[in-house]
């Protein structure tokens, strides 16, 4: 149920961009990317025990991605649409699904992702390189790279497991929705007026630590990094 709201989510998100554009004659581009998902290790956690009368004190594992024979290289797929604010701003919208595995010491995980993320990016370019490609698209319309910035705030869903390696035994389960912001740099390469890729590694706070399998106090960092296509409309 909580994916099927995602889903209907951001199809109303991108569709939302469409109207906008048509209304405010905005370009619009729609695509799809391919992601990495991997779990960085944030170190041990210490937790500390709330009884007065036996207080104690463990640390936490903390996983990590391409760490182990439990892990792989984790792959998402999704839906990417970009709204044009200006020449050198927009907004964006994507949805990304996929699993996430994660292993340190004798512990690994699998967590089923469902990422929704609206963000803000910036291009940046020389003043140079901008009088020679900032122009119409009559005037021209070649290949050429823009660097960019981009920051975002989205809704993580989370299904996880946790497992001892030396048994496969399943120790703890977690589920549920937490919101994440996201950071980035990247580079548009433009192919022509209707193509554009686009390549960005994307760090991303999730606010709950349940997201690997395991919950307490701390958060869950991650990466996804992402080479998309766009279509301009």
């Amino acid at each position: 149920m909580q994916i099927f709201i995602l889903r209907n989510l951001t199809l109303f998100s991108i569709c939302f961009f469409v109207f906008s554009a048509q209304a405010q004659n905005r370009a619009l581009s729609v695509g799809f990317g391919i992601s990495h998902l991997y779990d960085l290790n944030e170190g041990s956690v210490l937790l500390k025990s709330k009884s007065a009368a036996t207080p104690y004190s463990v640390a936490d594992i903390d996983l990590q991605g391409l760490n182990g024979s439990n892990t792989k290289l984790d792959l998402g797929y999704g839906v990417i649409a970009e709204l044009t604010l200006n020449k050198n701003q927009s907004l964006l919208v994507s949805y990304t699904n996929g699993t996430m595995t994660a292993q340190q010491g004798n512990q690994y995980a699998s967590t089923k992702l469902n990422l929704i993320n609206g963000s803000f990016r910036q291009y940046l370019m020389p003043e140079k390189l901008q009088r020679q490609y900032l122009k119409p698209a009559k005037d021209y319309d070649g290949f050429y790279v823009r660097p960019f910035a981009e920051i975002g705030v989205g809704l993580t869903n989370y299904n996880a497991g946790r497992y001892f390696v030396k048994d496969q035994g399943l120790f703890s389960k977690t589920s549920g929705n937490t919101i994440s912001n996201s950071v980035s740099l990247g580079c548009l390469f433009h192919i022509n007026s209707k193509i554009k890729f686009t390549a960005a590694p994307n760090f991303i706070i999730n606010y709950s630590d349940a997201v690997d399998g395991y919950k307490n106090k701390s958060t869950d960092i991650m990466m996804s990094s992402t080479i998309g296509v766009l279509f301009s409309l």
